[in-house]
């Protein structure tokens, strides 16, 4: 049991942030002296965390809490600096109403580990706040009661030790979380739960999320942290979209590699696959004969015509894509001088110092005759076809460069250019 001498209090949404440590950066060093993740785990507990919950009242849980700020950010019309709170649960198995095993072991291959006798969850909640840590529902009338209060002052309702401790075993399980990792006293532990904007948080990305686990654990001298890997971004297997993009999942990006796959797969397999899907070549997606283009064709199209540089592979498909998302995130909060950049992922300026701006705007002249002349018998110009009118007069990087920012330009007869997405054809379209 860890504990220090600092009295129990209820957290205080107006506290002094000055001395907090920052979240982006903590931690820096090992508490306990680069020794084994049990007496490390107890020299962090003692020096940057709180009881938050008697011993008394769990003698199977014993529940700790340290605040953070979160770099410079600000919460509040008071400006005051924005707090996230990371939950400590101690867990004694040989007391706990749980299983004493561990089901993520069993899964992992750690099965021939001896029980540890204790665990420790590591719990960053949704909201972040850190008064909302210990704070439950009533069961009769729905209010927050704190989690060292056995009556509802509400309704009068008498919480029982049973209650609450079925309370607490049930935030193991929450899906809301936007980190849970728990590790043995042996220094073996799992990450369950990672959480980034897309899963709820306000602020904190996945990247800030696990940046801070990953020095967590080597901070503790954690030995062995395994994942399973299910996570989902756009709509899709983001550890498959990601493997195409960079040769390893996300988690990769920390060290994380391929452990036990299903049905038998190994490691070889799955890096051989990996590579496979990355080579593979566009032309033979996008070759139809003499058939209609079928609408992932149309797609493929539409994307290659976006890109200044050639894609030629799934690999450069999906990568074009994630920087086209992720400049898109960038754009709905950064203002619009910071972050526009041309589709290829270059700054305009690097685009214009190959050409003039005199060349630039005499292309798109040009350009605006051929829509003005075609405007009485189609009102919609394909960019091939405008490109093909016009491959003599200029380069094709010139005419990548001069399509892309031909939507909005006036012409002389005061109208506006206009540029959509063809909805058969997928293809970008102007008149």
């Amino acid at each position: 049991m860890v504990m220090n001498n600092r009295p129990l209090k209820r957290a205080r949404r107006n506290r002094v942030t000055a001395d907090l440590h920052d979240f982006l950066t903590f931690p820096a060093e090992s508490p306990g002296g680069g020794g084994p993740f049990r007496e490390t785990v107890k020299a962090f507990l003692a020096r940057h965390a709180r009881l938050t919950s008697p011993p008394s009242l769990f003698p199977s849980l014993l529940t700790w809490q340290t605040a953070f700020r979160v770099g410079d950010l600000v919460d509040g019309p008071d400006l005051s600096p924005l707090v996230v709170a990371l939950d400590v649960v101690e867990e004694d198995v040989t007391r706990s109403s749980a299983s004493v095993y561990c089901n993520q072991c069993r899964v992992v291959g750690w099965s021939n580990h001896p029980v540890c006798r204790k665990r420790y969850h590591f719990i960053i909640r949704a909201n972040g706040s850190p008064s909302d840590g210990f704070q439950k529902l009533c069961s009769r009338c729905g209010n927050s009661l704190q989690l060292s209060e056995s009556r509802c002052k509400w309704c009068d309702f008498v919480l029982t030790t049973d209650d609450l401790a079925e309370w607490v075993y049930s935030q193991f399980e929450d899906s809301s979380h936007l980190l849970h990792g728990v590790v043995h006293s042996n220094g073996y532990g799992h990450l369950l739960r990672v959480n980034g904007k897309e899963g709820g948080s306000q602020t904190l990305t996945g990247t800030h999320v696990m940046n801070f686990w990953d020095r967590l654990c080597t901070s503790l001298s954690v030995r062995k942290v395994s994942v399973m890997d299910v996570s989902r971004k756009y709509g899709t297997e983001y550890r498959l979209l990601h493997a195409i993009t960079k040769g390893h999942s996300w988690y990769g990006n920390w060290g994380y590699e391929f452990g036990n796959g299903s049905y038998g797969l190994t490691s070889e397999t799955y890096r051989q696959v990996v590579e496979t899907l990355s080579r593979v070549p566009l032309d033979q997606i996008l070759f139809h004969g003499r058939g209609p283009r079928t609408s992932l064709q149309a797609a493929i199209s539409f994307y290659k015509s976006l890109s200044n540089s050639e894609l030629l592979t799934l690999k450069d498909l999906f990568s074009f894509l994630l920087r086209l998302l992720q400049e898109s995130n960038m754009a709905t909060s950064e203002s619009v001088s910071t972050v526009k950049r041309d589709l290829g992922g270059c700054p305009s300026s690097r685009v214009l110092c190959a050409w003039s701006r005199n060349d630039v705007e005499e292309l798109q002249e040009s350009m605006i005759k051929v829509l003005t002349a075609a405007s009485g018998e189609t009102k919609w110009v394909a960019r091939h076809t405008l490109k093909g009118v016009m491959c003599k007069r200029a380069s094709p990087e010139l005419l990548d460069y001069s399509l892309k920012h031909l939507g909005g330009k006036l012409a002389s007869n005061c109208m506006m250019v206009q540029a959509r997405c063809s909805p058969s054809s997928y293809d970008v379209e102007f008149r």
